[in-house]
């Protein structure tokens, strides 16, 4: 049992990476044409209004991604490179095919502005703790001196209990 159990592992490991050169997507048999088709795939949006990144667009028959999918292989089969093919598919369908936005222009934005976002909450936070913790550093120093008697009388009564 235990010899069956080693054998099936081991065999499931012999598999495993066929099966990442491998695309669901796509008939290229070559693995480095198949990771080259996921590749660029990945950097293109299907256009049927799903907004799902092309390679994953799991619509049956679809009018977009099948085209677009058979025109990245015609592509690769040609030998054109990656981002020649990325070219194609802007020059035919404009930025929006694209499933990051340049970093260049005002698209430089999309890059640049969640870093600033996060840096300013942090900033934000910090300032807000600072301020918290000094508040509380100057309540407690103002406090009043000990009444004496007052807590003599405050010991006297929890020792009689």
């Amino acid at each position: 049992m235990k010899r069956l159990i080693l054998t099936t592992i081991l065999v499931l490991f012999a598999l495993v990476p066929a099966a990442f050169g491998q695309s669901a997507k796509t008939e290229l048999e070559d693995p480095a044409l198949a990771t080259r088709f996921n590749h660029v795939s990945d950097k293109l949006v299907c256009q049927c209004s799903c907004q799902m990144i092309l390679r994953v667009c799991n619509h049956v028959n679809c009018p977009s991604a099948v085209p677009m999918r058979h025109e990245i292989e015609k592509q690769l089969l040609e030998g054109k490179d990656d981002d020649t093919i990325v070219a194609s598919f802007v020059a035919q369908y404009g930025k929006v095919v694209l499933s990051s936005p340049p970093v260049t222009g005002f698209n430089l934005a999309a890059w640049v502005m969640p870093g600033f976002g996060l840096l300013v909450g942090l900033f934000v936070v910090f300032t807000m703790a600072t301020r918290w913790t000094t508040r509380r550093r100057v309540a407690t120093s103002f406090a009043g001196p000990v009444d004496v008697e007052l807590k003599q009388r405050i010991e006297k009564e929890l020792k009689s209990e």
